[in-house]
């Protein structure tokens, strides 16, 4: 593995491992799973150490090589590292590495996603220039309900999203919201080596009664509130979790993620919620 980072033996091992259990993941693109059950439950040994069961049937992985993906950790909390680095083909027609988790909801419903990430310590951030870089965000998707498909759906914006840079020489993390992500707040600013929690509880909606409360560290009570709008359509916005960044970047990153949870708070009455709360 050509990272920067240096891991341990046992980080480096249970890569190897990783390696082989992912090899025929990938499809032809690099992003598309093949259609081989097999398959998928390799890409399951990377959700599992992210996330519970009950999330894995939302779950898929949007890499474009071995490369970009590894299971870490000293065995006894093994965690996902995911990957950027110069010179990488595209996913999904950008340079990304993530993992996506699209949980049943309609508009109306109060959702709270919650998990912990870390950026090693010699992360190299885009500094001076700070181009975009998205280590999490919302996407709209086509509505199934209405017959709606991928070909010649729209590309927009996420309606939520959380990006990273620097700030006055630390590294920080920043959020904008809404469909023309008019919304911004920031900066909260991140220790390198260190893990952070991290939860925002969205309610989802297309008219002003949307609202997202922010999370960050101290998880008792939120360091940002945002509201307004926060759905391009009326159908279930999805989470994806890793980094996406300009394309123009060139250094070798990788970030750290771990203890994903997502739980209704609130739902229409009579509808089963397919995640529970955290404890």
């Amino acid at each position: 593995m050509k990272g920067r980072m240096k891991h341990t033996e046992m980080q480096v091992r249970s890569c190897r491992i990783l390696l082989c259990l992912f090899a025929s993941l990938l499809g032809p693109t690099g992003c598309t799973p093949r259609e081989d059950p097999r398959a998928r439950e390799r890409g399951l040994a990377c959700l599992r150490v992210l996330m519970a069961e009950d999330l894995l049937s939302h779950a898929h992985v949007e890499v474009p090589s071995l490369e970009n993906i590894a299971i870490l950790g000293d065995g006894a909390e093994p965690y996902l590292g995911l990957r950027l680095f110069p010179g990488q083909k595209k996913c999904n027609g950008g340079i990304r590495a993530e993992v996506s988790v699209d949980v049943p909801h309609r508009e109306g419903d109060t959702l709270r996603y919650e998990w912990r990430f870390r950026v090693p310590a010699d992360f190299h951030s885009d500094a001076p220039k700070n181009r975009w870089w998205v280590i999490g965000q919302w996407h709209d998707q086509p509505d199934t309900s209405r017959g709606e498909t991928w070909k010649g759906f729209p590309s927009r914006s996420p309606t939520v999203l959380i990006g990273i840079g620097e700030h006055d020489g630390r590294t920080a993390i920043g959020i904008e919201y809404g469909p023309t992500q008019a919304e911004k707040r920031g900066p909260l600013f991140i220790e390198r080596g260190t893990w952070h929690p991290i939860a925002l509880v969205i309610r989802w909606s297309q008219k002003a009664d949307g609202r997202a409360e922010v999370f960050f560290d101290d998880m008792t009570r939120p360091v940002f509130t945002l509201d307004g709008p926060n759905m391009h359509n009326g159908f279930q916005h999805y989470l994806k979790l890793g980094m996406y960044r300009h394309p123009d970047i060139a250094t070798d990153n990788w970030i750290h993620l771990a203890g994903l949870k997502v739980a209704f708070v609130t739902n229409p009455v009579g509808r089963q919620a397919p995640t529970t709360l955290p404890e």
